[in-house]
């Protein structure tokens, strides 16, 4: 039958991008086994959306598409498998490989043994002129990158080539070559090719072309009859005259299906299909030897566009060795070196810091105060607030609104013996000694952190002088403590440092963003360089590139938890009073939310651009809503529970309580953590999967 010796036929195909671009319109075509076939036509008319289509990665609208006995796409069609050899447009190689690496790749892929894979090489190494082995991809010239393109889909000698314009920047003396083994192949080993080229010219040697214009069909014959038809010298020509005259019937209103039948002959005859003659298809040749092939190839891939990638590797390890540094040596520690003004009229500014104030204890049990002014300035640690003396008040008020000082201090005449009264004959004082037996502080509120600071630093220097003072009057301490005991605290320390508080968060945001940037860039590059698409070709499915990205990535997690761990534990010396294993399974478990996280950003976006935007945007939420910079019982309750529904805030409680409180594992407040990381890493997940086969 008629249908029997085609190779590929298409039925009334329409291909529409949006709601009104028409890229293909009711195409029909047909390609004989073991033929060249030229598909010609001027840029966007739609051939490149024809091949994509006959490949399987382009869904028609309407119509029908059969190759090689088969739907494309349909279980054990074969297409897109190893039957087909297809050359995209653009190079579509990954810039890292080399020369044999990349054959290696497309070998693997398409099922070849490596001894295979070598032997093909050296054939095709001669015949298109390839560059050493050893040579990386991206430092090839166009033409060199292209003639490799070329030689990926011929390596594993399929049945049906689809070449999309092979020879662009090519000498001719190469392209001469290069269209001698295609007429070779078709007519020894029966392989169908269907190319597009820019050359009209060198498709004379095509057993039949289409040409193409606007998404339709204006003839399909042999180059020989065109040319007799139009009575032209050569096929470009002839291509001229057709789009002239389609061009002009367009202009005259006439139908352009029945113009081409009136003017071209189909050397085939006409297309009448028989559905039940072509649902005979072909067994896949898929197996498990074949599937550890693409595997092992898609996972030497990845590693090593990682390996060969300095900026990558630099990202991957260096931006958490920075960030953990700058976290650590930056955040949450005591202020140093403040400037607090001090005026002392009581002692003429103690002498600038020499007179330290003085307590005489007599048997009498009669203790005399003097210059206790002294005796306060003197116990405020000069690392904390460095004291500058002023002798004028405002001067030094003045200094204050500057932003010079951080807090002023001032002594009254007769402090010590205004308060010297006020402690031992209380019932008497008079106002006027209760005022001048205060010390006045003015602080620079502005920068709350740093006014609370000093408000509590002064308060603890203030109690703790006192303290002092009566144990040298051989009284009890704790008499100069207000009638508040604050015990050792149940979890944690008197004087914690807030790094304590913030770290636990920190580490689990840093470890969720690092490897949801890594992931979101990779998945993208591929699609960008055109791997992705040309592998799927090949017969490779989106689960198992998902895969091989998440076997390398989740590598690099590791690398990276062990990293963020160590520094912060062992370099650092982080307080961890629960286990260092659940710990470090947290982060690691974090690590891999944030990996499909990037997936999941790199299934739905086709730009760095918008993936980068979404990224930010989320990265500035999460942090300032999940308890890092500020407790979440400061929140509004609203805000809160969208707080708590973020995938860091639970499990940084979590992280927070086997740290500060040495909870286990079967603490609720701990294993809340776990079920939330799990959680949004499934849904990730069904997300992922769902883009993906929305999108194939």
């Amino acid at each position: 039958m008629f249908e029997d010796h085609q190779a590929i036929i298409v039925k009334n195909v329409t291909k529409i991008y949006g709601k009104k671009l028409k890229v293909l319109d009711g195409l029909n075509l047909s390609v004989s086994k073991g033929s060249i076939y030229g598909l010609l036509g001027a840029s966007g008319c739609g051939k490149t959306t024809l091949l994509s289509c006959i490949v399987g990665i382009c869904k028609i609208n309407s119509g029908d598409i059969w190759v090689l006995g088969g739907k494309p796409g349909n279980e054990n069609s074969g297409i897109p498998g190893s039957r087909v050899g297809f050359m995209p447009q653009n190079i579509s190689l990954v810039n890292e490989f080399s020369t044999i690496g990349a054959f290696y790749y497309f070998g693997r892929i398409n099922g070849l043994r490596d001894d295979e894979i070598e032997e093909r090489y050296v054939d095709l190494a001669e015949l298109l002129q390839l560059p050493s082995k050893h040579q990386l991809i991206k430092n090839l010239s166009g033409g060199q990158q292209r003639r490799i393109s070329f030689a990926a889909a011929l390596l594993h000698r399929p049945e049906l080539l689809i070449l999309d314009e092979p020879t662009v920047g090519l000498d001719s003396i190469l392209r001469y070559n290069i269209w001698n083994f295609l007429t070779k192949i078709t007519q020894e080993n029966g392989v169908t090719i269907v190319i597009t080229t820019h050359y009209i010219d060198e498709a004379r040697q095509a057993n039949k072309i289409g040409l193409l214009r606007s998404g339709k069909l204006l003839a399909e014959t042999t180059p020989n009859q065109l040319m007799d038809r139009f009575q032209c010298d050569n096929l470009e020509d002839a291509f001229l005259e057709l789009s002239r005259r389609q061009q002009d019937n367009i202009n005259r209103n006439v139908n352009d299906n029945s113009e081409m039948l009136d003017e071209t002959e189909f050397v085939e005859g006409s297309i009448n299909l028989s559905t039940k003659s072509m649902n005979a298809s072909t067994k896949s040749t898929t197996n498990s030897s074949v599937t550890f092939r693409r595997l092992k190839a898609l996972i030497i891939k990845n590693i090593t566009q990682f390996l060969r990638n300095p900026g990558g590797i630099l990202f991957s390890i260096g931006f958490p060795i920075i960030q953990l540094l700058v976290f650590h040596y930056s955040f949450g520690h005591d202020p140093k070196d403040l400037l607090i003004g001090v005026i002392n009229r009581e002692s003429n500014n103690c002498d600038f810091g020499k007179n330290q104030g003085n307590i005489i204890y007599t048997q009498n049990d009669i203790c005399d105060f003097f210059d206790l002014s002294c005796r306060f300035l003197n116990d405020i640690n000069d690392t904390t607030a460095k004291k500058i003396f002023y002798n004028y008040l405002p001067e030094m008020k003045d200094d204050l609104r500057k932003g010079k000082l951080s807090g002023i201090i001032y002594f009254d005449t007769n402090f010590t013996q205004a308060l010297q009264k006020r402690l031992m004959n209380s019932r008497y004082v008079e106002d006027r000694d209760i005022e001048i037996g205060e010390i006045k502080i003015w602080l620079d509120m502005s920068n709350r952190q740093i006014g609370l600071f000093l408000k509590n630093k002064l308060y603890e220097t203030y109690f703790e002088s006192m303290r002092n003072i009566m144990t040298e009057c051989h009284l009890p301490s704790k008499i100069a403590n207000i009638p508040l005991s604050f015990e050792k605290p149940i979890f944690g320390k008197k004087n914690d440092d807030y790094i304590n508080f913030s770290a636990p968060v920190f580490i689990l945001s840093l470890t969720f963003f690092v490897t949801t940037v890594m992931t979101t860039t990779i998945l993208i590059s591929d699609r960008h360089e055109g791997i992705w698409e040309r592998s799927l070709v090949q017969g490779v499915t989106t689960s198992e590139i998902l895969f091989s990205h998440f076997v390398v990535e989740l590598l690099i997690v590791i690398m990276q938890v062990i990293l963020i761990c160590c520094i912060s534990f062992v370099y650092f010396n982080l307080d961890c009073k629960g286990s260092l294993v659940t710990v470090v399974t947290m982060v690691f478990f974090m690590g891999v939310c944030g990996l499909f996280y990037g997936f999941l950003i790199s299934v739905f976006c086709n730009s760095h651009l918008i993936a980068d935007y979404i990224v930010t945007g989320s990265f500035y939420p999460i942090i300032l809503l999940s308890g890092f910079l500020w407790p979440i019982e400061g929140i509004p309750s609203i805000i809160k529970w969208l707080s708590y529904c973020l995938p860091t805030t639970i499990p940084g409680i979590s992280l927070r309580a086997i740290l500060n409180k040495g909870h286990s594992v079967n603490n609720p407040e701990v294993y809340k953590g776990f079920f939330v990381i799990g959680g949004w890493t499934v849904i990730m997940i069904l997300l992922c999967l769902y883009g993906l086969k929305r999108k194939s």
